[in-house]
């Protein structure tokens, strides 16, 4: 009796119908306020819905067969339901019926413990099943355990029939390696955990990335395995391989950019450390390429370039890096030549691969080029190589375009040289160091001057006298002849009016000048014509401006309109050197040109008695006729070439025949003396009347310098 009122569990003895006969404090205890456990007897402790199963349990024990079941106990108070883990069972064997001996057990935080791991389980599972992030669970050798639906959307097989296959399994050839190394350290202790980025092959043959995070845990059975979970990264991974690509890539030709370029050079040029000698470096830079972009617009522009692109890569070997450096520059690297012939044939190749035409707004276009060659010697680079082959490059150009040169250790030396000068060109022009002669212009039957053209002229400080044909070209490439040139037609307007003024009376001379096509292509040419003329007080119908008939071929609708504000403010438009730049009659018809100049190399071929020339002079002076324009011959040096240009037709001549350019100190006495008229004489020397350059007139000139 004290043992079963000690027990901690309720003890009950019952007759088969459920009375209670006999029990302990424990179950008096469980039972709920109020309620009479001798008279109800199980009634008392069981819920109302659970009596039905208590009642056949206890028939079932009454028959010789104990029971063990869970049953809902009433609880006391605010308690709520009760579990109890019951077992019943009879006390003796007997003819008799016997009665039943019950122990209970309070087990509800047992069952709330379980319901709580049942539920979180299930949570588990919902988000394993509905994770958008592949998972699986795998033995340490990756073979799938379980795998999740997002398996089945990222490998596109069913996840049931992935069961028991390895993960690398899936994974292409080439990175198995990789794959089964992850998997070897994990499983080899060596690591908890590991996280990389792995290609896999889908059903259906296309290539996916994800990201896995693998970490070592318990399977299912109990045994050491894997959780793999893989996130899908095709998207980024083709997002970043397009933002690589366009790193080193030029957008437009789809061609290497100077990056990546750069980077190949010094790849190749770690294996030819071997072999000096077997990588070459072209520089390629297109010839008049401006005058398409100008004429015809970016657009057609950017269509040449993609088409010069498309034929320097059939012109190159499959392995060789056809780059687009900016512009229209472009670099070629020649891996793995024997000689420099190698190159020199390639380069050879692409010009004649430029040869053939594009079709460019319904207009053929044919396009050269200037390329420079270079090959790595031993501890070159790649900064090297290709400025190397830039200098070679401009030497190309510089001996007349659409064709290649191989670079020479000289032609740095003139490079540096020449980068020099266009340092000493700028201070130049921010000090004043220019200086203005006049040639003049004359009737060629009387000698009477009518113009004199204005000509430039640099002694350098240290170099001395830099002659035009090497100064001229530097400053339109740099665009230095902007500012050089409002310089120069201010000065020559000046210069005019002092004429005039110290020769009163006498018939008016006017000025020529020379403007470039850089200066045409100036916005604000026209406000500076104005301008010189209104600041010096020259009449517009004493200036006459020269353009080269180079500039004027291929030039667009802008240069146009350009030229006609020209005329319009009363100037007078010439045609410097005609007969060189092959221009059309369309061109002449175009422009409101007054004159014509022949250039000097026509007037030559008359002082050898060529036929050749002479036609060509003569042509030239009869087609100014039929369009009611003067002409003027350039460089006469004899009587013979004189008259034989006078009887063509010509009326008006310069040369050495007449004068060399003059100072403009001299200027004035030259013109009294062809004109007939007393040398003046002035109580100041010309020469300290004369207004020079200075400082302070350059100030608007160095605002525009162009780099």
């Amino acid at each position: 009796r004290a043992v079963l009122e000690s027990a901690t569990d309720a003890i009950l003895v019952l007759a088969a119908d459920g009375r209670v006969r006999q029990r302990n404090r424990a179950a008096a205890a469980m039972a709920p306020h109020g309620a009479d456990l001798d008279a109800e007897g199980l009634g008392a402790l069981v819920l109302a819905d659970d009596l039905p199963l208590a009642h056949e349990a206890l028939a079932a024990a009454a028959a010789g067969a104990p029971q063990a079941l869970l049953l809902r106990a009433r609880g006391r108070g605010e308690g709520g339901v009760r579990w109890w883990a019951a077992t019943i069972a009879p006390m003796r064997h007997g003819s008799a019926p016997a009665p039943l001996l019950a122990m209970l057990r309070d087990v509800s935080e047992e069952r709330r413990a379980a319901e709580a791991v049942r539920r979180s389980e299930a949570r588990l599972r919902a988000v394993f099943d509905q994770a958008a992030v592949a998972i699986a669970l795998t033995d340490l050798h990756g073979h799938f355990l379980e795998a999740n639906p997002a398996i089945e959307r990222l490998l596109g097989h069913d996840a049931h029939a992935l069961l028991g296959s390895a993960w690398t399994e899936f994974v292409p050839h080439d990175d198995h390696a990789a794959a089964h190394g992850a998997l070897a350290a994990i499983r080899e202790g060596e690591r908890e955990s590991a996280s990389f980025e792995q290609r896999f092959v889908r059903r259906d043959g296309r290539v996916v990335w994800a990201q896995l995070t693998v970490s070592r845990a318990e399977s299912p059975d109990g045994r050491d395995g894997l959780v793999v979970m893989l996130q899908d990264i095709t998207e980024r991974r083709a997002l970043e391989a397009q933002l690589t690509w366009q790193a080193y890539h030029d957008p437009l030709t789809n061609l290497a950019n100077r990056t990546l370029f750069r980077d190949r050079v010094d790849r190749a040029l770690v294996g030819a450390r071997a072999r000096p000698g077997s990588v070459a470096v072209l520089f390629l830079d297109l010839d008049n390429f401006k005058t398409v972009n100008d004429s015809l617009g970016h657009a057609a522009g950017d269509q040449l370039l993609f088409e010069v692109a498309r034929r320097l890569l059939n012109a190159t070997r499959g392995c060789d890096t056809v780059a687009r450096l900016g512009g229209d520059e472009f670099a070629i690297l020649l891996d793995n030549i024997r000689t420099a012939h190698d190159a020199v044939v390639v380069a050879e190749r692409i010009l004649a691969g430029l040869q053939a035409p594009v079709l460019l707004e319904g207009r053929e276009v044919t396009v050269g080029a200037s390329i420079g060659i270079v090959r790595a010697e031993e501890q070159a680079s790649a900064d090297e190589l290709l400025r190397d082959a830039d200098v070679a490059m401009y030497d190309a150009k510089q001996a007349g375009k659409n064709r290649h040169a191989i670079f020479e250790p000289r032609m740095h030396v003139q490079a540096v040289a020449r980068m020099q000068l266009e340092a000493d060109l700028r201070v130049a022009i921010e000090s004043g160091e220019f200086s203005l002669v006049f040639q003049p212009i004359v009737r060629l039957e009387s000698g009477r001057p009518v113009h004199l053209e204005a000509l430039v002229r640099w002694v350098h400080p240290t170099l001395g006298p830099v002659g035009p044909d090497v100064f001229v070209p530097l400053a339109e490439e740099t665009g230095l002849i902007v500012p050089l040139g409002r310089w120069i037609l201010a000065e020559a307007c000046r210069a005019c009016v002092r004429w005039n003024a110290d020769l009163a009376g006498a018939e008016r001379i006017g000025v020529a000048v020379n403007i470039s096509p850089r200066q045409l292509e100036e916005a604000g040419i026209v406000a500076q014509v104005s301008e010189a003329l209104a600041e010096s007080g020259l009449g517009p119908e004493r200036l006459v401006v020269e353009i080269t008939e180079t500039g004027l071929v291929g030039s667009g609708g802008t240069m146009e309109e350009r030229l006609h504000a020209l005329k319009a403010l009363g100037v007078a438009l010439a045609i410097d050197d005609f007969g060189t730049g092959y221009s059309s009659l369309g061109y002449i018809q175009r422009f409101p040109v007054d004159v014509l100049k022949i250039d000097k190399v026509f007037v030559d071929g008359l002082k050898r008695g060529t036929g050749h020339e002479a036609a060509l002079a003569r042509t030239i002076v009869g087609l100014g006729a039929s369009l009611g324009l003067r002409t003027v011959a350039e460089g006469i040096e004899t009587d013979a070439q004189r008259a034989i240009l006078a009887e063509l037709g010509c009326a008006l001549g310069q040369g050495y025949l007449f004068a060399r350019p003059l100072p403009p100190d001299d200027v004035t006495g030259w013109l009294a003396k062809a004109l007939g008229l007393p040398v003046p004489s002035f109580g100041v020397p010309l020469r300290a009347r004369r207004r020079r350059a200075t400082t302070g007139d350059m100030v608007a000139v160095s605002e525009g310098l162009v780099a």
